[in-house]
């Protein structure tokens, strides 16, 4: 009997150490589910802008320009061109003004020759006849991938560089895509320029 009484007090004991084990596992497990849920909802509560941000930026790349020197910009016309290099193209969207306008009306240019001036622009040599500013007053501050004209040689240039203002520069467009082929040209080149239609 005293056995049975032995054996009874253990598994008594047994079984209250097992319950309170089960009770503070099960305990741990509901503070780790509220944690859980506490996370899930901040997670919730914060937006994931990480898309957002990446199309922003791609958006205002491609919309950013140089300044007037009252600090407005030039709008873009929906016109565009193709400059092809060595059967690469180079995309670049017109602006809308009068000299985008004079431009316009000599395109096609075939065997325009591009050297590379400052390691930060590409412009073309000295045309015979110069190009028209139309009615554009001089003055602007290019950024990189801006084409403008340079009024004392009458010619016009691709920066690939940032660049300062100048008294001298006439926006006309900024290249979409393919400034890296004008980069990468170490030597004078040729190309062709063309209207997309």
């Amino acid at each position: 009997m005293l056995r049975k009484t032995i054996l009874t007090g253990i598994m008594a004991v047994t079984v209250l150490v097992l319950g309170a084990c089960g009770n503070e596992g099960e305990s741990q497990q509901a503070d780790s589910m509220k944690s859980q849920d506490k996370v899930s909802t901040e997670e919730a509560s914060i937006p994931d802008i990480s898309n957002i941000s990446e199309q922003s930026n791609d958006v205002s790349e491609e919309m950013v320009t140089g300044t007037y020197p009252d600090g407005s910009t030039p709008t873009y016309s929906g016109e565009k061109l193709k400059l092809t290099v060595d059967g690469e193209e180079i995309i670049i969207a017109m602006y809308d003004n009068t000299a985008v306008d004079a431009f316009l009306e000599r395109l096609p240019l075939e065997n325009l020759s591009f050297f590379d001036l400052s390691g930060i622009e590409k412009p073309i040599q000295q045309p015979d006849e110069p190009f028209s500013l139309g009615e554009e007053e001089p003055g602007y501050a290019p950024i990189t991938g801006e084409m403008v004209i340079y009024r004392p040689w009458g010619n016009f240039t691709i920066f690939y560089g940032d660049f300062r203002h100048s008294d001298e520069l006439v926006p006309l467009g900024k290249v979409e895509s393919g400034l890296d082929i004008l980069a990468g040209k170490e030597d004078d080149f040729t190309g062709t320029l063309e209207q997309i239609e």
